[in-house]
């Protein structure tokens, strides 16, 4: 889509730099045809362009969320309710959805399961202009074991090496422009236990091959530490949860440099809203299950030095399109600098989806997507779950959502 946005010039604020985790005070950004074309002090303002006095304020790449199913709601029983509407009703609503992340300073994630291929659609939705909502690199389904988690609903069933291939294949052949795998049970799925392995290291094998055969980045949902070593020496990228890591499985993550996906945003939810929130009691109870135990396994794998990026599992119960920040400061509560949960989030997650030539730093020739924030998150993280603190959400050059989406956007901040 062409961008024919007038340039923006931000200028004087404090500018997050990935290299050294910390903020550069009084520069300019330039924003121009969608890209950002400068960041210095004292950037001419090109003809035309709408100047934004951002002293006193704190900018910071937009925000990536690497596992989400922006196609939903994040209801208690979500998986039942979605089953019973029709594809139309559910579109209209998962453009909501799309909005609602975009508002929140999210500009771009990773679709890992919709039904139908929804997130497909609505990734080139966005991407036309029809709708309005942060950059999205759909797996189109999961691909699952016959019985395996997610299958019936997000995911593809298939058994056997030759069957996983055709199974990703499929994906690709609808336009998927990232890949799931399922190595392992989980918490949502009635009847899979979240401890027990599902594919085999030559069925994941498969898939990981021809995904990244057609250049696409593989995720495992791997929960059972037998599952998460079978993705891990089959080549995935990244661990989605890894709920039960031992020192094997964290070993080999740091000699294979797979990413970690810790989501612990999703148990914390379906344990603590539980029952009185209208959960279905076995998912409080597998949820109960694995909540220390994911924790202590996340903490360990930063101990040991392992990669680690922003992922929310939106659409789970009570996980919802626009919360996603939360899940950046439970990073730092249980291990994370602030700095370094704030790269999560921008660098270290644009690298894992290959988008760090596009997005997730505040860089010349990358995309215009950031935010103008009035709190430092470094000092205070929680800041970024709060949206009265964004003053403006930047994509593609445009300011679409914050505070100052509400003001002429040439007045001072």
């Amino acid at each position: 889509m062409a961008n024919d946005q007038p340039p923006l010039l931000l200028r004087g604020g404090a500018v997050f730099d990935a290299e050294s985790r910390a903020f550069r005070p009084g520069v300019d950004v330039l924003c121009s045809g969608g890209r950002i074309a400068a960041v210095r002090a004292g950037a001419a303002a090109p003809g035309g362009a709408t100047e934004w006095d951002c002293t006193g304020r704190w900018l910071i790449p937009g925000l990536i969320d690497c596992h989400v199913h922006i196609t939903s709601a994040g209801d208690p029983n979500e998986m039942t309710n979605a089953r019973g509407e029709p594809l139309p009703v559910r579109a209209w609503k998962a453009a909501e959805y799309a909005r609602r992340t975009l508002q929140a300073g999210i500009t771009a994630v990773r679709d890992l399961g919709a039904a139908e291929h929804l997130n497909i659609q609505l990734a080139g939705a966005v991407e036309s202009g029809l709708v309005e909502g942060p950059r999205i690199l759909a797996a189109g389904l999961g691909v699952t074991m016959t019985g395996g988690h997610g299958h019936g609903f997000i995911a593809r069933e298939a058994d056997g090496p030759d069957e996983v291939r055709k199974g990703v294949r499929e994906q690709l052949r609808a336009g998927a422009k990232a890949i799931k795998l399922f190595a392992s049970g989980g918490v949502m799925t009635p009847g899979v236990d979240p401890r027990s392995p599902s594919f085999t290291e030559d069925e994941m094998r498969a898939g990981v091959e021809e995904a990244h055969k057609a250049f696409r980045v593989v995720a495992a949902h791997a929960q059972a530490t037998e599952g998460i070593k079978n993705a891990i020496r089959a080549g995935v990228d990244s661990i989605e949860h890894g709920v039960w890591l031992d020192d094997e499985a964290i070993g080999l993550m740091c000699e294979r440099r797979t990413y970690l996906v810790p989501t612990l945003t999703a148990p914390h939810h379906i344990y603590h809203g539980g029952l009185a929130a209208g959960i279905p009691p076995f998912m409080v109870e597998k949820a109960r299950q694995v909540l220390e135990d994911h924790i202590a396994s996340y903490r360990a794998a930063l101990k040991a030095g392992v990669r680690v990026a922003m992922g929310t599992d939106q659409g789970t119960p009570l996980n919802r399109p626009g919360d996603n920040a939360q899940e950046i400061v439970r990073m730092a509560e249980h291990g994370l600098s602030p700095a370094a949960a704030l790269l999560a989030a921008t660098a270290w997650a644009a690298d894992l989806l290959r988008l760090q030539g596009e997005c997730g730093r505040i860089q010349e020739g990358l995309a215009a997507d950031l935010l103008v924030l009035r709190a430092d998150p470094i000092e205070d993280v929680a800041s970024l779950n709060r949206p009265e603190n964004i003053d403006a959400v930047v994509k593609a050059g445009r300011i679409v959502a914050g505070q100052a989406a509400k003001r002429r956007t040439n007045e001072p901040a």
